[in-house]
């Protein structure tokens, strides 16, 4: 990262502050739509590329090969157009962190080939920060920094790719200036000096994973739908049988194990650290992924017990930090551990004793919309904090602090209204989990959206009058905008 930034740079930047990214960025661009090429040219010269296949009959001299000729060139013309394009663009790209007046710092990014963009982030704003090692980025020592911010993907920065050390380096200045901290460690190859809160094994990885209810139940079914098929194949609808039963669930279990598969791939070698300005979340097989969190913009914590984990005493933390695109992509804080030893991982980033508290159990008419699952529903206030509990098969708990949110509600449904009753929700920022009180007394809900809301403006207020770095960590925005 010594090489000068685009002649456009900005005037008061000098050309030495300014960083491109590594060389063989363009290269990591361009190969997707170098693979679309190639098979866009296969695809046009299909009829012709039959006859490849009888090449000795081409070296006889009974084949033409001006087809291969003219293929070939095709394809040479258009990688080096896409390699080109991709290099140029690589050039008009430049990045560096800047030392505001009356801030912690901005991160300024300019690209664009044929339209220029140039972003502005304050680094107060970013909610996380990402060094991130695809599989092929990886064979190459390089990675991905991303800064995630509150306003989801349209207002995140991704870095990409930078060597794997300089990386680590920009991560470690980006948190300096965000925490306003002189020292945050020293970087030692592609590893700082966090300290190691927690690993999970991959056996247990694995073990939770086959555990988990949704697989369990899915291969459940498929042995007794094999079952009904050994009795049906005495009346000769085999067929039938098997496409009624076999091969939906077949897809079924297919569909789950890719996703366990998946979950497996994403979580290995988890390693939970603490930092000087938050938590550092490492994992990932195939990719590796560095997520470190400010556990002041946490918006919400999330506490699963599958139905077998249970029975094992198990139990898996997630947190919602504003800037995710939606609730699938919460962070996993820890991807399977000891229920004790999870409660005291949310204590440490909360502060809250999620099995603490009186609860609020929803009443006996709440059997008829939820009649599994409705001696689960319950509500307990904290005093900074409310926790919502639901899930008979799979029992979840979400704590969301009083001063993130956004807007307190009451919603009916048609079946709701015909019983009285109602749904509590607490809105949060776009990225994170569904905080609700389902099925309440519609005298009950009203009154306990009205605790929530007297209890979120009191909190506000007092982070409010606390000064302006609270009250941005507690609404962070996005922090982008034109250079």
């Amino acid at each position: 990262m010594t090489e000068s930034a685009p002649a456009y740079a900005d005037p008061e930047l000098s050309p030495s502050a300014m960083h491109r990214l590594h060389p063989l960025t363009p290269f990591l661009r361009s190969w997707r739509m170098l693979g679309a090429a190639v098979a866009i040219g296969f695809g046009f010269f299909k009829d012709d590329l039959e006859r490849l296949k009888y090449f000795w009959d081409a070296l006889r001299g009974d084949a033409e090969l001006s087809v291969l000729l003219r293929a070939a060139v095709v394809l040479f013309v258009v990688a080096a157009v896409l390699v080109a394009g991709a290099w140029m663009s690589w050039r008009a790209t430049g990045f560096a962190i800047v030392d505001d007046t009356d801030g912690p710092g901005t991160l300024r990014f300019h690209r664009g080939l044929v339209v220029r963009q140039r972003s502005q982030v304050r680094l107060n704003r970013v909610q996380s920060v990402e060094v991130n090692q695809p599989l092929f980025a990886r064979l190459l020592g390089l990675a991905v920094l991303r800064l995630d911010m509150a306003a989801g993907d349209d207002a995140s920065v991704s870095l990409a790719y930078l060597s794997l050390k300089d990386a680590w380096s920009v991560r470690e200045e980006i948190l300096r200036h965000t925490a306003n901290a002189p020292e945050l460690g020293v970087v030692v190859g592609d590893r700082t000096d966090d300290e190691l809160i927690a690993r999970v094994s991959t056996t247990r990885l694995v073990q939770a994973n086959l555990l988990d209810s949704v697989g369990v139940l899915s291969f459940f079914a498929l042995w007794v739908v094999a079952l009904v098929v050994m009795r049906i194949l005495g009346s000769g609808d085999v067929v039938l049988a098997g496409l009624s039963g076999i091969v939906p669930v077949t897809i079924a279990i297919l569909v789950q194990l890719r996703k366990q598969v998946a979950s497996i791939l994403r979580d290995a070698d988890f390693g939970l650290y603490r930092t000087r300005t938050g938590i550092r979340i490492s994992a990932g097989l195939t990719s590796t992924v560095n997520r470190t969190i400010d556990t002041d913009r946490i918006q919400g914590v999330r506490l699963e017990e599958p139905f077998l984990w249970r029975r094992l005493g198990w139990a898996r933390v997630e947190v919602d930090v504003a800037g995710a695109a939606d609730s699938t992509q919460a962070a996993r804080l820890m991807p399977v551990a000891d229920r004790p030893a999870a409660l005291a991982l949310v204590r440490s980033v909360t502060g809250v004793d999620l099995d603490a508290g009186d609860v609020r159990r929803a009443g006996e008419r709440a059997r008829s919309l939820d009649p599994l699952g409705w001696r689960y529903l319950g509500v307990v206030l904290h005093e900074h904090g409310a926790v919502s509990m639901h899930g008979r098969w799979r029992r979840t708990r979400i704590y969301v602090p009083y001063a993130r949110t956004q807007s307190v509600s009451v919603r009916q449904g048609v079946l709701q209204r015909r019983l009285g009753l109602a749904s509590a929700y607490l809105d949060m920022p776009k990225g994170t989990g569904s905080w609700h009180a389902s099925h309440r007394d519609v005298a009950e809900a009203t009154d306990l959206v009205a605790e929530l809301a007297a209890r979120a403006r009191a909190h506000r207020l007092a982070l409010s009058r606390a000064g302006p770095a609270a009250s941005a960590a507690a609404q962070p925005e996005a922090g982008r905008g034109l250079g």
